[in-house]
Protein backbone atom coordinates (compact mmCIF):
# COMPACT_ATOMS: atom_id res chain seq x y z
CA UNK A 1 0.00 0.00 0.00
CA UNK A 2 1.01 3.66 -0.34
CA UNK A 3 2.96 4.40 2.85
CA UNK A 4 2.14 8.09 2.51
CA UNK A 5 -1.44 7.29 3.49
CA UNK A 6 -2.01 7.20 7.23
CA UNK A 7 -4.81 4.81 8.09
CA UNK A 8 -5.38 6.41 11.49
CA UNK A 9 -8.18 4.59 13.30
CA UNK A 10 -9.08 2.23 10.45
CA UNK A 11 -8.87 -1.44 11.49
CA UNK A 12 -8.86 -4.72 9.58
CA UNK A 13 -10.27 -8.03 10.85
CA UNK A 14 -7.47 -10.00 9.17
CA UNK A 15 -4.73 -8.18 11.10
CA UNK A 16 -4.10 -9.89 14.41
CA UNK A 17 -3.43 -6.67 16.33
CA UNK A 18 -6.55 -5.00 14.94
CA UNK A 19 -8.70 -8.06 15.66
CA UNK A 20 -7.50 -8.06 19.25
CA UNK A 21 -8.11 -4.33 19.72
CA UNK A 22 -11.66 -4.76 18.38
CA UNK A 23 -12.43 -6.64 21.58
CA UNK A 24 -12.00 -3.38 23.49
CA UNK A 25 -15.27 -2.09 22.03
CA UNK A 26 -18.80 -2.91 23.13
CA UNK A 27 -20.83 -1.80 20.09
CA UNK A 28 -20.77 -2.30 16.34
CA UNK A 29 -22.47 0.17 14.04
CA UNK A 30 -23.72 -0.72 10.57
CA UNK A 31 -24.31 2.28 8.31
CA UNK A 32 -25.54 2.49 4.74
CA UNK A 33 -27.67 -0.56 3.93
CA UNK A 34 -30.52 -0.87 1.43
CA UNK A 35 -33.91 -2.59 1.54
CA UNK A 36 -36.87 -3.17 -0.76
CA UNK A 37 -37.64 0.56 -0.52
CA UNK A 38 -34.63 1.54 -2.65
CA UNK A 39 -35.02 2.06 -6.38
CA UNK A 40 -31.84 0.94 -8.13
CA UNK A 41 -30.86 1.64 -11.71
CA UNK A 42 -30.95 -1.65 -13.60
CA UNK A 43 -27.70 -0.74 -15.32
CA UNK A 44 -25.99 -1.78 -12.08
CA UNK A 45 -26.35 -5.49 -12.79
CA UNK A 46 -24.85 -5.91 -16.29
CA UNK A 47 -22.19 -3.25 -15.63
CA UNK A 48 -20.92 -5.02 -12.55
CA UNK A 49 -21.28 -8.51 -14.01
CA UNK A 50 -18.90 -7.50 -16.79
CA UNK A 51 -16.16 -7.60 -14.13
CA UNK A 52 -16.63 -11.36 -13.69
CA UNK A 53 -14.95 -13.69 -16.23
CA UNK A 54 -17.28 -15.90 -18.33
CA UNK A 55 -20.34 -14.20 -16.85
CA UNK A 56 -19.33 -11.13 -18.85
CA UNK A 57 -19.66 -13.07 -22.11
CA UNK A 58 -23.21 -14.16 -21.23
CA UNK A 59 -24.19 -10.60 -20.38
CA UNK A 60 -22.70 -9.31 -23.63
CA UNK A 61 -24.84 -11.76 -25.57
CA UNK A 62 -27.95 -10.46 -23.82
CA UNK A 63 -27.02 -6.82 -24.47
CA UNK A 64 -26.79 -7.51 -28.23
CA UNK A 65 -30.28 -9.05 -28.35
CA UNK A 66 -32.90 -6.99 -30.24
CA UNK A 67 -35.63 -7.33 -27.56
CA UNK A 68 -33.55 -6.43 -24.52
CA UNK A 69 -34.92 -4.23 -21.75
CA UNK A 70 -34.48 -0.47 -22.15
CA UNK A 71 -32.46 0.04 -18.97
CA UNK A 72 -33.17 3.76 -19.01
CA UNK A 73 -36.78 2.97 -18.07
CA UNK A 74 -36.14 0.09 -15.70
CA UNK A 75 -35.16 -0.20 -12.05
CA UNK A 76 -34.92 -3.00 -9.52
CA UNK A 77 -35.49 -3.14 -5.80
CA UNK A 78 -33.29 -5.05 -3.32
CA UNK A 79 -34.84 -8.28 -2.05
CA UNK A 80 -34.79 -7.74 1.74
CA UNK A 81 -37.53 -6.13 3.79
CA UNK A 82 -36.47 -3.65 6.51
CA UNK A 83 -36.98 -6.29 9.23
CA UNK A 84 -34.93 -8.89 7.29
CA UNK A 85 -32.13 -6.39 6.63
CA UNK A 86 -32.07 -5.43 10.30
CA UNK A 87 -31.84 -9.09 11.39
CA UNK A 88 -29.03 -9.76 8.89
CA UNK A 89 -26.86 -6.86 10.05
CA UNK A 90 -27.59 -7.40 13.74
CA UNK A 91 -26.65 -11.06 13.52
CA UNK A 92 -23.20 -10.31 12.09
CA UNK A 93 -22.45 -7.73 14.78
CA UNK A 94 -23.89 -9.75 17.66
CA UNK A 95 -21.78 -12.73 16.55
CA UNK A 96 -18.79 -10.51 17.40
CA UNK A 97 -20.20 -10.20 20.95
CA UNK A 98 -21.07 -6.56 20.28
CA UNK A 99 -24.25 -4.58 20.72
CA UNK A 100 -25.68 -3.70 17.30
CA UNK A 101 -26.74 -0.29 16.02
CA UNK A 102 -28.09 -0.37 12.44
CA UNK A 103 -28.84 2.60 10.19
CA UNK A 104 -30.72 1.59 7.01
CA UNK A 105 -30.38 4.17 4.24
CA UNK A 106 -32.55 3.58 1.21
CA UNK A 107 -32.26 5.89 -1.77
CA UNK A 108 -34.40 8.99 -1.12
CA UNK A 109 -36.77 6.99 1.07
CA UNK A 110 -37.12 6.81 4.87
CA UNK A 111 -39.80 4.12 5.10
CA UNK A 112 -37.41 1.43 6.38
CA UNK A 113 -36.46 3.41 9.46
CA UNK A 114 -39.98 4.74 9.99
CA UNK A 115 -41.54 1.27 9.86
CA UNK A 116 -39.00 -0.10 12.35
CA UNK A 117 -39.71 2.59 14.95
CA UNK A 118 -42.61 0.48 16.26
CA UNK A 119 -40.94 -2.94 16.37
CA UNK A 120 -37.35 -1.96 17.20
CA UNK A 121 -35.64 0.24 19.78
CA UNK A 122 -35.43 3.75 18.22
CA UNK A 123 -32.12 4.28 20.04
CA UNK A 124 -30.62 1.44 17.99
CA UNK A 125 -32.44 1.84 14.63
CA UNK A 126 -32.54 5.47 13.48
CA UNK A 127 -34.51 7.02 10.63
CA UNK A 128 -31.94 7.58 7.90
CA UNK A 129 -31.66 8.02 4.14
CA UNK A 130 -29.16 8.06 1.29
CA UNK A 131 -29.98 11.36 -0.37
CA UNK A 132 -29.33 11.78 -4.11
CA UNK A 133 -27.86 15.23 -4.79
CA UNK A 134 -27.43 16.39 -8.41
CA UNK A 135 -24.72 19.04 -8.46
CA UNK A 136 -22.70 20.67 -11.24
CA UNK A 137 -23.32 17.97 -13.90
CA UNK A 138 -22.53 15.19 -11.44
CA UNK A 139 -24.43 13.35 -8.71
CA UNK A 140 -23.43 12.84 -5.09
CA UNK A 141 -24.92 10.70 -2.34
CA UNK A 142 -25.19 11.85 1.25
CA UNK A 143 -25.92 9.56 4.17
CA UNK A 144 -28.28 11.55 6.40
CA UNK A 145 -28.51 9.54 9.62
CA UNK A 146 -30.77 9.82 12.66
CA UNK A 147 -33.40 12.27 11.46
CA UNK A 148 -35.77 13.41 14.22
CA UNK A 149 -38.81 11.15 13.80
CA UNK A 150 -41.41 13.92 14.17
CA UNK A 151 -39.78 16.03 11.45
CA UNK A 152 -38.46 13.23 9.22
CA UNK A 153 -41.20 13.21 6.58
CA UNK A 154 -41.10 16.98 6.18
CA UNK A 155 -37.31 16.97 5.83
CA UNK A 156 -37.45 14.07 3.36
CA UNK A 157 -40.01 15.95 1.30
CA UNK A 158 -37.66 18.92 1.02
CA UNK A 159 -34.70 16.71 0.11
CA UNK A 160 -36.77 14.94 -2.54
CA UNK A 161 -37.86 18.30 -3.98
CA UNK A 162 -34.21 19.29 -4.34
CA UNK A 163 -33.37 15.99 -6.08
CA UNK A 164 -36.25 16.43 -8.53
CA UNK A 165 -35.46 20.10 -9.29
CA UNK A 166 -31.95 20.89 -8.01
CA UNK A 167 -31.10 24.46 -7.10
CA UNK A 168 -27.36 24.46 -6.41
CA UNK A 169 -27.53 27.76 -4.54
CA UNK A 170 -29.95 26.19 -2.04
CA UNK A 171 -27.82 23.15 -1.24
CA UNK A 172 -25.41 24.70 1.31
CA UNK A 173 -28.36 26.06 3.30
CA UNK A 174 -30.29 22.78 3.31
CA UNK A 175 -27.22 20.76 4.30
CA UNK A 176 -26.41 23.31 7.00
CA UNK A 177 -29.92 23.02 8.42
CA UNK A 178 -29.55 19.23 8.64
CA UNK A 179 -26.06 19.43 10.14
CA UNK A 180 -27.14 21.92 12.80
CA UNK A 181 -29.47 19.29 14.30
CA UNK A 182 -27.20 17.88 17.01
CA UNK A 183 -28.50 14.31 16.70
CA UNK A 184 -28.07 14.18 12.89
CA UNK A 185 -24.97 12.80 11.12
CA UNK A 186 -24.15 13.94 7.58
CA UNK A 187 -21.79 11.67 5.61
CA UNK A 188 -20.48 12.05 2.08
CA UNK A 189 -20.91 8.52 0.75
CA UNK A 190 -18.41 6.96 -1.72
CA UNK A 191 -17.10 10.38 -2.89
CA UNK A 192 -15.39 8.99 -6.01
CA UNK A 193 -18.23 6.77 -7.24
CA UNK A 194 -19.71 7.72 -10.62
CA UNK A 195 -23.47 7.64 -11.14
CA UNK A 196 -24.58 6.09 -14.43
CA UNK A 197 -23.99 8.46 -17.34
CA UNK A 198 -21.76 10.89 -15.42
CA UNK A 199 -18.44 11.78 -17.04
CA UNK A 200 -15.28 11.41 -14.96
CA UNK A 201 -14.19 14.91 -15.93
CA UNK A 202 -17.49 16.39 -14.70
CA UNK A 203 -17.25 14.55 -11.39
CA UNK A 204 -13.62 15.55 -10.92
CA UNK A 205 -14.66 19.19 -11.28
CA UNK A 206 -17.78 18.94 -9.12
CA UNK A 207 -16.23 17.15 -6.11
CA UNK A 208 -13.88 19.95 -4.97
CA UNK A 209 -16.60 22.49 -5.64
CA UNK A 210 -19.22 20.77 -3.48
CA UNK A 211 -16.62 20.37 -0.72
CA UNK A 212 -15.64 24.02 -1.00
CA UNK A 213 -19.26 25.13 -0.65
CA UNK A 214 -20.62 22.53 1.78
CA UNK A 215 -17.69 21.14 3.81
CA UNK A 216 -18.79 22.81 7.04
CA UNK A 217 -21.96 20.66 6.97
CA UNK A 218 -20.23 17.32 6.25
CA UNK A 219 -19.22 15.40 9.36
CA UNK A 220 -17.39 12.44 7.77
CA UNK A 221 -16.29 10.76 4.54
CA UNK A 222 -17.26 7.15 3.90
CA UNK A 223 -15.02 4.10 3.47
CA UNK A 224 -17.27 1.80 1.47
CA UNK A 225 -17.44 -1.98 1.89
CA UNK A 226 -18.42 -2.59 -1.74
CA UNK A 227 -15.84 -0.33 -3.36
CA UNK A 228 -12.26 -1.28 -4.23
CA UNK A 229 -9.39 -0.61 -1.84
CA UNK A 230 -7.84 1.60 -4.53
CA UNK A 231 -10.90 3.85 -4.34
CA UNK A 232 -11.04 3.74 -0.54
CA UNK A 233 -7.40 4.84 -0.36
CA UNK A 234 -8.39 7.94 -2.32
CA UNK A 235 -11.11 8.61 0.27
CA UNK A 236 -8.48 8.38 3.04
CA UNK A 237 -6.38 10.97 1.23
CA UNK A 238 -9.45 13.17 0.75
CA UNK A 239 -10.34 12.98 4.45
CA UNK A 240 -6.81 13.98 5.42
CA UNK A 241 -6.83 16.86 2.96
CA UNK A 242 -10.13 18.27 4.23
CA UNK A 243 -9.73 17.37 7.90
CA UNK A 244 -12.71 15.07 8.27
CA UNK A 245 -12.98 11.68 10.02
CA UNK A 246 -13.54 8.46 8.10
CA UNK A 247 -16.65 6.39 8.71
CA UNK A 248 -17.78 2.97 7.54
CA UNK A 249 -20.43 2.24 4.94
CA UNK A 250 -21.59 -1.28 4.16
CA UNK A 251 -23.65 -0.29 1.10
CA UNK A 252 -25.39 -3.67 1.18
CA UNK A 253 -27.96 -4.21 -1.58
CA UNK A 254 -28.56 -7.94 -1.30
CA UNK A 255 -27.84 -10.52 1.43
CA UNK A 256 -24.15 -10.09 2.18
CA UNK A 257 -23.86 -8.25 5.52
CA UNK A 258 -21.82 -5.07 5.67
CA UNK A 259 -18.14 -5.58 4.84
CA UNK A 260 -17.23 -2.45 6.80
CA UNK A 261 -18.71 -1.40 10.16
CA UNK A 262 -17.79 1.06 12.92
CA UNK A 263 -16.53 0.12 16.37
CA UNK A 264 -17.53 2.21 19.36
CA UNK A 265 -18.53 2.07 23.01
CA UNK A 266 -21.57 4.28 22.46
CA UNK A 267 -24.77 2.98 24.00
CA UNK A 268 -27.12 4.55 21.45
CA UNK A 269 -27.00 5.84 17.90
CA UNK A 270 -27.28 9.42 19.14
CA UNK A 271 -24.19 8.90 21.34
CA UNK A 272 -22.37 7.47 18.33
CA UNK A 273 -23.32 10.53 16.25
CA UNK A 274 -21.87 12.79 18.95
CA UNK A 275 -18.59 10.85 18.85
CA UNK A 276 -18.22 11.16 15.08
CA UNK A 277 -19.10 14.85 15.14
CA UNK A 278 -16.23 15.26 17.61
CA UNK A 279 -13.92 13.51 15.13
CA UNK A 280 -13.82 10.08 16.82
CA UNK A 281 -14.51 7.18 14.46
CA UNK A 282 -13.12 3.65 14.12
CA UNK A 283 -14.05 1.95 10.81
CA UNK A 284 -13.49 -1.83 10.81
CA UNK A 285 -13.22 -3.90 7.62
CA UNK A 286 -14.77 -7.34 8.00
CA UNK A 287 -13.09 -10.56 6.77
CA UNK A 288 -15.24 -10.86 3.65
CA UNK A 289 -13.91 -7.55 2.30
CA UNK A 290 -10.82 -9.62 1.40
CA UNK A 291 -12.84 -11.88 -0.89
CA UNK A 292 -12.17 -11.23 -4.59
CA UNK A 293 -14.50 -8.42 -5.67
CA UNK A 294 -15.61 -10.41 -8.73
CA UNK A 295 -16.75 -13.27 -6.46
CA UNK A 296 -18.71 -10.87 -4.26
CA UNK A 297 -20.33 -9.38 -7.36
CA UNK A 298 -21.33 -12.85 -8.58
CA UNK A 299 -22.90 -13.67 -5.22
CA UNK A 300 -24.75 -10.35 -5.09
CA UNK A 301 -26.09 -10.88 -8.60
CA UNK A 302 -27.32 -14.34 -7.63
CA UNK A 303 -29.02 -12.94 -4.53
CA UNK A 304 -30.71 -10.28 -6.65
CA UNK A 305 -32.00 -12.76 -9.23
CA UNK A 306 -32.76 -15.84 -7.11
CA UNK A 307 -36.30 -16.65 -5.90
CA UNK A 308 -37.45 -15.73 -2.37
CA UNK A 309 -40.38 -18.07 -1.54
CA UNK A 310 -40.86 -16.41 1.87
CA UNK A 311 -41.65 -13.00 0.36
CA UNK A 312 -45.24 -13.07 -1.00
CA UNK A 313 -45.59 -10.87 -4.06
CA UNK A 314 -41.81 -10.52 -4.41
CA UNK A 315 -40.80 -14.15 -4.86
CA UNK A 316 -39.43 -13.89 -8.42
CA UNK A 317 -36.88 -11.47 -9.86
CA UNK A 318 -39.57 -10.32 -12.31
CA UNK A 319 -41.62 -9.17 -9.28
CA UNK A 320 -38.70 -7.00 -8.13
CA UNK A 321 -37.85 -5.32 -11.44
CA UNK A 322 -40.00 -2.40 -12.56
CA UNK A 323 -40.51 -0.65 -15.89
CA UNK A 324 -41.81 2.84 -16.67
CA UNK A 325 -44.23 2.32 -19.55
CA UNK A 326 -45.20 4.73 -22.35
CA UNK A 327 -48.31 5.75 -20.38
CA UNK A 328 -46.15 6.80 -17.43
CA UNK A 329 -47.32 3.93 -15.21
CA UNK A 330 -44.68 1.84 -13.41
CA UNK A 331 -45.30 -1.90 -13.70
CA UNK A 332 -43.34 -4.99 -12.70
CA UNK A 333 -41.91 -7.18 -15.44
CA UNK A 334 -44.22 -9.92 -14.17
CA UNK A 335 -47.21 -7.67 -14.90
CA UNK A 336 -45.91 -6.71 -18.34
CA UNK A 337 -45.08 -10.21 -19.48
CA UNK A 338 -47.81 -12.12 -17.65
CA UNK A 339 -47.75 -15.58 -19.19
CA UNK A 340 -45.27 -14.85 -21.98
CA UNK A 341 -41.70 -13.93 -21.11
CA UNK A 342 -39.76 -12.84 -24.24
CA UNK A 343 -37.29 -15.39 -25.56
CA UNK A 344 -34.45 -12.94 -25.05
CA UNK A 345 -35.13 -13.09 -21.32
CA UNK A 346 -35.88 -16.80 -20.89
CA UNK A 347 -32.81 -18.06 -22.72
CA UNK A 348 -29.83 -15.79 -21.92
CA UNK A 349 -31.04 -14.83 -18.44
CA UNK A 350 -31.96 -18.41 -17.55
CA UNK A 351 -28.46 -19.41 -18.61
CA UNK A 352 -27.01 -16.58 -16.55
CA UNK A 353 -29.04 -17.43 -13.44
CA UNK A 354 -28.13 -21.11 -13.72
CA UNK A 355 -24.46 -20.29 -14.16
CA UNK A 356 -24.48 -17.92 -11.19
CA UNK A 357 -26.10 -20.62 -9.06
CA UNK A 358 -23.33 -23.02 -10.05
CA UNK A 359 -20.60 -20.50 -9.22
CA UNK A 360 -21.89 -19.79 -5.71
CA UNK A 361 -22.27 -23.49 -4.80
CA UNK A 362 -20.21 -24.25 -1.65
CA UNK A 363 -18.25 -27.05 -3.32
CA UNK A 364 -17.00 -24.72 -6.07
CA UNK A 365 -16.37 -21.66 -3.94
CA UNK A 366 -12.70 -22.47 -3.03
CA UNK A 367 -11.84 -23.06 -6.70
CA UNK A 368 -13.61 -19.90 -7.87
CA UNK A 369 -11.99 -17.90 -5.06
CA UNK A 370 -8.52 -19.10 -6.09
CA UNK A 371 -9.17 -18.37 -9.77
CA UNK A 372 -10.49 -14.85 -9.13
CA UNK A 373 -7.94 -14.01 -6.42
CA UNK A 374 -5.23 -13.98 -9.07
CA UNK A 375 -6.96 -10.90 -10.46
CA UNK A 376 -7.50 -9.34 -7.05
CA UNK A 377 -5.93 -6.21 -5.64
CA UNK A 378 -3.47 -5.95 -2.76
CA UNK A 379 -5.13 -4.96 0.52
CA UNK A 380 -3.51 -3.63 3.71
Amino acid sequence: MNRNIRLGGVKFAWKEKDAESAQEFGTGVCLHGHTMHSEECLDFLPRYLHQAPVVSQIVSGYERAPERIDFRRAFWTPPLSPASALRLERKQIENMDLRALVSLTDHDNIEAGMSLQVAADPREVPVSVEWTVPFDRSIFHFGIHNLPVAAARGLMSRMSAFTAAPDESALPGLLSELAEMQEVLVVLNHPFWLEEGILQSDHDRALPRILRECLQSIHAFELNGTRSWKENKKVIELAELYGRPLISGGDRHACEPAACINLTNAGSFTEFVAEVRRGKSVPYFMPHYREPMALRIIETAWEILRPYPGYPGRERWTDRIFYRCDDGVVRTLAELWRERTPWVMTTPLSALIGFLQLLVAPRLRPTIRHFLAVRGEILP
